[in-house]
């Protein structure tokens, strides 16, 4: 009896042990539930800062008085989130959405207090293949009740500029496209400086001379060859900065730099800043000093180098007080009175405090996800191997907290693009995969932006073949290291990542248990076939980089996963928005008829209000739910 007794205790003793574990996982919205605010900004005066908040299950603005510490809501949207906003003057914000996920774009406006909201743009309800946006170029501080817009309504690749009123919604013209410009850049007082432009496959930037009024070509070349581009003009309108991968000389580098540039002689100057590893760089500024800052890059972690002495010293006590964290300093009022100061890391939300330029003192302001401990969280670590062709390759691994990092089910994550890369810091769908018992492996593949031409254009015509050797390469590492389970391993991407997904497990069978594609593409001709029309200057550009759909319309067949379903050995789980204006729901539908056609055991999720990625809370509970089950059926964690 006693035996029995003491067999019943430890049962039951492991029972609560095991109930008291899962009780504590947290739910999916401890990773996915909006935050509680985000995207903090000053009013020019500094006397008021807005941010979002969730106002039921949508993301609306708040206005905070910073004299009284008092807050409201000022706008009232239900259907879908307030996806950015903007002071346009002391008193009032404009703020933009989307038509569920279709991407043209309109602008709101509402004063400080909630009063005279109007639409001033209205989100157009547009075809499939059709993206009609309105978007801010710049505010006018000498006309407080206009900005500058530029607007695709006339031509959908080459748009116009426009004076918007923001009382009235009035529109009217400042410059129609002179040809192929496809992004405006304005100077220090909002008026247009020039553009940048895409012709065919050459690409560069044309200056106008507000003289006269003509536009001067400054740079013509093939996109794929060493350039340079405006990165900054300074208060006297005539110096400035570029970023490029020519020398003064004309010589041609790997990676850009940043130089010096003379926008009156048309003359280009002393380097100013170089890295030997990623090209150069994000650019700090101010409108007070109207000059260089700071640059910024990242090879593994995010860093800023400050060039001015005066901010050298205002964020070295910054760092001083937060130091284990990466901050920034992202709002900052006209007169440099007071500043938003952002702190993150891999494992940490943003917190907000603010900034006293003239006591050098930080206040608490707000935590965006209060619930989150840093300290549960797990740590994202770069990493860097080689590909098998000796190409250096860039990443970062995330194991379980509290893991000792061997033997794990593993998630290789390749991101979307493909021309972008992943970064460092706080991401709740990582965080996520590793609390239920995952490593993280996330690559920056050949074809990933920012470590130089040789790695960007390694990529050309590599879809399928190359770039997704690289991703295989990395699995390898990863297993060689002993960190991953080499039965256990998912493939999960969206977007390009979504292709890398389906590719994976196409083109090497044999190497995953599963594969997640969120809302990727499947056919490469299709991709072509229903590119925006907005994206039309990019088609010829992306024809060379991909394969050309009327010349290479073979080899693109060859290199779609649709076209191989018959490989695939292992179950999919497919997630699409039927309004995605990049990656049509057409995708979904081929894949789920080849993967029916040959047996292969699916699940497909389509929502109907969504785009290119879910952004209704709701819908991201519901699709990282259902991954959850999916993945630890096929992996065991």
């Amino acid at each position: 009896m006693k035996l029995k007794r003491s067999l019943i205790a430890v049962t039951l003793l492991l029972l609560l042990a095991a109930q008291s574990a899962v009780a504590a996982k947290p739910g999916l919205d401890h990773f996915f539930k909006k935050p509680d605010f985000s995207q903090f900004q000053l009013s020019p005066n500094g006397k008021f800062i807005a941010g979002l908040a969730p106002v039921g299950t949508r993301q609306n603005i708040i206005v905070i008085d910073l004299a009284t510490n008092k807050s409201r809501a000022v706008t009232a949207v239900s259907e879908q989130d307030v996806r950015g906003f903007l002071w346009a003057n002391d008193d009032r914000l404009l703020f933009f959405m989307d038509d569920d996920g279709n991407e043209s774009f309109g602008i709101w406006a509402v004063n400080k207090d909630g009063s005279q909201p109007r639409t001033l743009v209205q989100a157009a309800a547009t075809r499939p293949g059709r993206i009609q946006s309105t978007n801010v170029i710049d505010v006018l501080e000498n006309e407080k009740d206009y900005v500058l817009v530029s607007s695709n309504d006339r031509r959908a690749a080459y748009p116009d500029v426009y004076r918007l009123n923001i009382i009235s919604a009035r529109k009217t013209v400042v410059y129609r496209n002179p040809g192929k410009i496809i992004s405006w850049f304005t100077g220090w007082d909002g008026k247009v400086l020039g553009g940048i432009y895409q012709d065919e496959l050459e690409t560069g930037f044309m200056l106008l001379d507000p003289k006269t009024g003509e536009w001067e070509e400054m740079t013509r070349t093939r996109y794929d060859a060493p350039s340079f581009t405006p990165a900054l003009l300074t208060g006297d309108g005539i110096h400035g900065y570029v970023v490029s991968n020519l020398t003064p000389e004309g010589e041609a580098r790997d990676k850009s730099a940043l130089y010096r540039y003379n926008f009156a002689t048309r003359k280009m100057g002393e380097l100013v800043y170089e890295n030997p590893v990623v090209d150069c760089c994000g650019i700090g500024t101010t409108r007070k000093t109207k000059d260089l800052i700071s640059v910024s890059y990242m090879i593994g972690k995010p860093v800023t180098v400050y060039l001015d002495k005066r901010w050298k010293s205002i964020m070295d006590g910054i760092n001083q007080a937060l130091p284990d964290t990466v901050n920034a300093m992202t709002s900052i009022d006209k007169e440099e009175t007071v500043g938003v100061v952002v702190s993150t890391s891999s494992t940490q939300p943003p917190v907000y405090y603010l900034y006293d330029f003239a006591a050098h003192k930080l206040k608490y302001l707000a935590d965006s996800m209060p619930w989150v401990k840093p300290e549960e969280m797990a740590e994202m670590v770069p990493v860097e191997f080689k590909a098998r062709d000796g190409l250096d390759l860039h990443g970062y691994l995330t194991v379980p907290n509290g893991s000792d990092g061997k033997n794990l089910p593993m998630i290789i994550n390749p991101h979307g693009g493909p021309w972008a890369r992943d970064g460092w810091g706080y991401n709740p769908e990582i965080q996520f995969l590793a609390n239920r018992g995952y490593a993280v492996l996330q690559v920056n593949f050949r074809g990933s932006t920012g470590f130089g031409m040789k790695h960007l254009l390694s990529g050309n015509r590599q879809w399928g073949q190359k770039m997704q050797d690289d991703i295989t390469d990395a699995v390898a590492w990863a297993v060689k290291k002993g960190v991953a389970d080499k039965d256990r391993i998912c493939i999960y991407g969206a977007s390009y990542g979504g292709y890398a997904a389906m590719a994976g497990l196409t083109f090497t069978p044999d190497l995953y248990q599963c594969g997640i594609n969120y809302v990727g593409v499947t056919d490469l001709p299709l991709l072509f076939k229903s590119l925006p029309d907005a994206w039309g200057a990019a088609a010829v550009v992306m024809a060379d980089q991909v394969g050309d759909p009327k010349k290479d319309k073979e080899f693109l067949e060859q290199w779609s996963p649709s076209n191989h379903a018959d490989a695939i050995k292992v179950p999919v789980f497919m997630a699409y928005g039927r309004r995605d204006p990049r990656v049509v729901i057409g995708n979904a539908r081929v894949m789920e008829k080849a993967l029916k056609k040959y047996g292969v055991k699916y699940e497909l999720m389509v929502k109907g209000d969504e785009g290119h990625g879910y952004r209704k809370q709701e819908n991201r509970y519901d699709f990282y739910g259902r991954m959850e089950t999916f993945l630890a059926e096929n992996l065991k964690p």
